[in-house]
C-alpha cells in the first residue's frame, strides 16, 4: 500500500472506528441470536469494537449508541444485545460481545492478574483467603444462578472469614473478573444504590468462543487493526495488556490471513490496517474529517491507542485526557483532531 498522508491516520481512523461511513467497509455481522433490530445492531457494533472501554458505564454506552445508530440505548438494554461489561484487559471495564469475553479476558488478563497477586500483602489478604473467598462466590452462584449484586458478594466473603471491607472485596471481585469464570451481570438498583452485579460465565454467555493460543492472538490482532487501523504494534500492545513481543508476534498472524495490510505513516512509523480500507475513497476520508463529532469520556477514538499525537494536539492533553489519574473527558473532534471538552 502507498504511503500514507497526513489526512489518511484520522480519516481512516473515524471509518474504521464506525464514526464515518465507507462503501469500502464490509458488512457487520447481523447478530443473528439477538431478539430485535436494535439489539442486532449493537452486538453487532460491540464485536466489532472488540473491546469498548466502559469504566464510565454512561459513556461507554454513548459510545455504542454512536456507533451503532441506536440514540435510545440504555445499559440496561446491554444485557438484551448480548453485551457484557467485565475486567477483560488492562485492569479495567470493557464491553465486549458476550461470545468474546471469555477468551479476550485470558488472552489479556495475565499480567494484570500477577500484579494483582502482588498487592495482596497491602491489603491484609492471604492467597487462603482469597481461595476461600472464591470458592464461596462461586458455590453462591451455582446455587442461584441469578445476578449477585457486589454488597451481597461481600456478604459472601464475610460468611468465608474474610472482612470485604478496605478494598479486599473490590479488590477480590476484580481479581476473580481477571479468572473469566465470573462477569458482571446488569446493575441493579435498590435500597437507593445502584450497584454491579456478578454471574457465572457459562449460566449468562450460551456460546462462547473457545480460542487459546495463537487462534486467540490472531483473532486479537485481526479485529484490533480491523476496527482501528491504522495503527501501530505498540497501540495494540497497550491497548489489550500483551507484551510488545506478544502484539507483533499477533500482528504478524493477522497479517497472514491477508485481512490486515501494511502501510508506511508520514512520519515513518509502521501501521496496520484492514484490506478494507485501501478501497476507501478520498470524497469518503474528506466526509469524516469534514463531520463534527461529540466523543463521551474514555471513547476509543483516543483509548484505542497508546500514541494519540495523530488527532491530539499535545496542548489539549492537560484539558482533555488521559489526566495524572487516569481520566479522559468527553470531547469534540473537527477535521479528525481533537479540539477540546464537549
Amino acid at each position: 500500500m502507498p504511503p500514507l498522508t497526513p489526512v489518511h491516520v484520522p480519516g481512516l481512523r473515524l471509518i474504521a472506528q464506525l464514526l464515518a461511513p465507507s462503501a469500502a467497509r464490509p458488512p457487520l455481522g447481523d447478530g443473528a441470536n439477538q431478539p430485535t433490530p436494535e439489539a442486532r445492531a449493537v452486538h453487532a457494533t460491540a464485536a466489532h469494537m472488540l473491546a469498548t472501554q466502559a469504566q464510565n458505564l454512561p459513556a461507554a454506552v454513548t459510545a455504542l449508541a454512536l456507533r451503532s445508530a441506536s440514540p435510545g440505548l440504555t445499559g440496561d438494554a446491554l444485557a438484551t444485545a448480548g453485551v457484557v461489561r467485565s475486567w477483560s484487559q488492562r485492569g479495567t471495564h470493557h464491553l465486549l460481545a458476550a461470545e468474546d469475553v471469555r477468551w479476550m479476558t485470558r488472552l489479556c488478563t495475565p499480567r494484570v492478574q500477577a500484579a494483582s497477586k502482588k498487592r495482596r500483602g497491602t491489603l491484609g489478604l492471604s492467597d487462603t483467603d482469597v481461595d476461600a473467598c472464591r470458592a464461596a462466590l462461586l458455590d453462591a452462584l451455582t446455587a442461584d444462578p441469578a445476578p449477585l449484586a457486589r454488597t451481597a458478594a461481600y456478604r459472601v466473603f464475610a460468611g468465608a472469614g474474610v472482612d470485604p471491607d478496605g478494598g479486599r472485596g473490590s479488590h477480590m471481585l476484580r481479581h476473580f473478573g481477571g479468572e473469566g469464570d465470573i462477569i458482571q451481570g446488569p446493575r441493579t438498583t435498590g435500597a437507593g444504590r445502584n450497584e454491579d452485579t456478578f454471574v457465572l460465565h457459562d449460566n449468562a454467555v450460551p456460546h462462547p468462543r473457545d480460542l487459546t493460543g495463537e487462534d486467540a492472538l490472531r483473532e486479537l490482532a485481526v479485529r484490533y487493526h480491523r476496527s482501528r487501523g491504522p495503527a501501530t504494534v505498540k497501540d495494540l500492545a497497550w491497548w489489550s495488556g500483551l507484551t510488545v513481543r506478544d502484539a507483533r508476534t499477533a500482528t504478524a498472524l493477522a497479517l497472514d490471513t491477508g485481512s490486515v495490510v501494511t502501510a508506511e505513516a508520514p512520519d515513518g512509523r509502521t501501521l496496520h490496517l484492514a484490506d478494507w480500507q485501501q478501497d476507501v475513497t478520498s470524497a469518503e476520508i474528506r466526509d469524516a474529517l469534514g463531520a463534527t463529532y461529540a466523543l463521551p469520556s474514555f471513547d476509543e477514538y483516543l483509548l484505542g491507542y497508546t500514541d494519540r499525537s495523530d488527532v491530539l494536539p499535545e496542548a489539549l492533553v492537560a484539558e482533555v485526557g488521559p489526566t495524572k489519574n487516569g481520566l479522559v473527558h468527553a470531547f469534540d473532534v473537527t477535521d479528525g483532531v481533537v479540539t477540546g471538552r464537549s
